[in-house]
């Protein structure tokens, strides 16, 4: 028997898949509201990380998006190209770059960075108060307990 969504029990499975199983779930709804912009979530959240720190570095992007340096390359070379960012010498040292957001992606970040409250609204549609409470500390002492080592 092949596995398929019906038969395949991810939610028997290790806590790590779950968490897995759980972030690309909630991923793919950010897609979904993503649709028609031209944008993938990793962009989306780069424009968003640009809109409220304008000036980081491929460096400090990369940590905060959790991706590799020729990952961020790869985006900020998308996103250039989507005439989105600029990437200007860094004033202290010409050999860092800087990220900044453009018009048009300043526009973009903007108009968009609703689409995160609007699929939390819907996970807490599906929680008491209580219980959306409770699993946002244990996601953060389940990220503590690795963080620390």
């Amino acid at each position: 028997m092949h596995p398929n969504k019906s038969n395949w029990e991810w939610d028997q499975g290790p806590i790590g898949r779950m968490v897995k199983v759980a972030h690309i779930t909630l991923r793919r709804e950010i897609e979904v509201q993503l649709k028609g912009t031209g944008l993938t979530h990793t962009q989306w959240s780069a424009l968003g990380i640009l809109h409220y720190f304008p000036g980081i570095t491929p460096s400090e992007l990369e940590l905060i998006l959790m991706i590799e340096r020729p990952s961020v390359t790869s985006l900020m070379n998308g996103l250039e190209k989507k005439k989105l960012i600029i990437r200007k010498n860094h004033p202290d040292d010409a050999r860092y770059k800087q990220i900044f957001l453009t018009e048009e992606g300043e526009k973009i970040a903007t108009e968009t960075q609703q689409l995160s409250y609007v699929v939390e609204k819907q996970v807490k549609e599906g929680f008491s108060a209580e219980e959306f409470e409770t699993f946002k500390k244990l996601l953060i002492k389940l990220v503590n307990l690795f963080e620390k080592k």
